[in-house]
Formats: C-alpha cells, sequence, structure tokens
C-alpha cells in the first residue's frame, strides 16, 4: 500500500475522530473484567508499544459491552473470567501495523514467537494484518478465558497457541489441539455465539458483535479517558 493511500484513507477517517457516546470502558462495565492489554505494552507482535495505545484504555461500543456483561455471568459460577487482550483499535494503530509489516523481519525471537512460517508479506493474504480492522468500529473484541480467583492472579487458560500467533494453530478449527485446549476454545466460541458475538475462523479469540451499530464506520478517536 502506498503512503498516499495510506495518507488519503487517514483523511477519510477525520470524520471519525470523535468518540460517540455509546462507547464504553469495558473495565467501567465489567468491574471484574481481566484486561491483558498488549498493544500498550512491548509484549506483541512489534516489539514496542503500538501507535494510539501510548495511554491504555478499553473502549468497546455499549451494545458490545451488554452482550459481553451476559458471557461475565455465565463465566463466574465457574471461577472463570473474560481475559481481553483488545477491544476498539484506533485507525492509527491500524495503520502502525501496515507499516510495521513493510518493514524488514524483527528480532529472530520476536519471529519464532509470532510468525515463525509466515513471511511478513503473506500476512495480509492469509488474513492476519489488513488496512481496515473490524476493532476500528468499535464492536470486536480479541479475549481468552481465565481463572478468576481472590487468591491467585488470573490465569489464561490453554487454548492451544497464543494470542496473534501468525499461524495455523490459531485457527478456530485446528486439528491438532489436546482434548482440553479443544474443549476451552468451545467453551468460549460457545458462549460468545449465544450472546451475539460472530467468530473469526483464521483467529480464536477474535469475536464481532453480529448487531454491531456502526458496521461501516471506522473511528481514530484517542483511547485516553
Amino acid at each position: 500500500m502506498g503512503w498516499m493511500h495510506l495518507a488519503s484513507r487517514l483523511q477519510s477517517t477525520a470524520a471519525e475522530a470523535e468518540r460517540p457516546e455509546d462507547f464504553v470502558r469495558l473495565d467501567h462495565a465489567i468491574p471484574d473484567i481481566v484486561l491483558d492489554l498488549k498493544y500498550a505494552t512491548a509484549d506483541n507482535f512489534t516489539g514496542q508499544v503500538v501507535a494510539g495505545y501510548e495511554t491504555p484504555a478499553c473502549w468497546i461500543t455499549r451494545a458490545a459491552a451488554n452482550a459481553l456483561i451476559k458471557v461475565q455471568e455465565e463465566l463466574r459460577p465457574m471461577g472463570l473470567s473474560l481475559m481481553v487482550f483488545d477491544a476498539f483499535r484506533p485507525q492509527k494503530a491500524v495503520d502502525f501495523f501496515v507499516a510495521w509489516s513493510l518493514k524488514p523481519d524483527e528480532a529472530a525471537s520476536i519471529k519464532a514467537r509470532y510468525y515463525p512460517k509466515v513471511a511478513k508479506k503473506d500476512l495480509f493474504p492469509q488474513g492476519f494484518i489488513s488496512e481496515k480492522s473490524g476493532h476500528t468500529r468499535g464492536s470486536t473484541v480479541d479475549l481468552t478465558l481465565c481463572s478468576l480467583s481472590d487468591d491467585t492472579p488470573p490465569q489464561p487458560l490453554d487454548m492451544g497457541a497464543p494470542f496473534d500467533f501468525f499461524g495455523e494453530a490459531s485457527a478456530t478449527r485446528f486439528p491438532e489441539l489436546s482434548g482440553q485446549q479443544r474443549s476451552n476454545r468451545l467453551l468460549l466460541k460457545t458462549l460468545m455465539e449465544k450472546h451475539g458475538f460472530k467468530p473469526y475462523t483464521v483467529e480464536w479469540w477474535h469475536f464481532t458483535l453480529r448487531d454491531e451499530p456502526y458496521p461501516e464506520t471506522y473511528f481514530d478517536f484517542s483511547l485516553a479517558p
């Protein structure tokens, strides 16, 4: 993608730079939800804090938050919670990922951890990175399940592949899972679908609200409270 195209798209999102009133802080809507906002740290596939995440906060549309409240209510009696890696993602962060994909590979340790068998140039055709992301519409969320206890820190359940692993093991129906890994993925998928989300088959952690309120709008507002 050329930089003139990128600049043009940035201009096209300027009208969506204000946060609508029906966006909420997810940790305010669900106080016991666990947040692990990877892009606000260097613990992600770029190895650095992602543009737009300098002031970390987790925003999402009220409609998506209400649906997640119902999922969390079903998990509590099991001693489990949702652990959220990302929800609303500013367009500037998506542009940051695109720019990252055009650069040479990162350190060998980062490539080995996140995309050991995929070339950067293939991340687009394989569906791991896109110039437009459902996250930027405000009703898509990346998440997993974790233990919920007053005595120990939350521990994510074993899903067979980590968040943002760019490879076939991240596919929802990856066949080479243990019984427990398959069960964990199925529990997450079942509850999310029950409460109005649709999965993304390439990434087990990625879900979008079926009746999202902004299906054609890409926002670029600040994450700052």
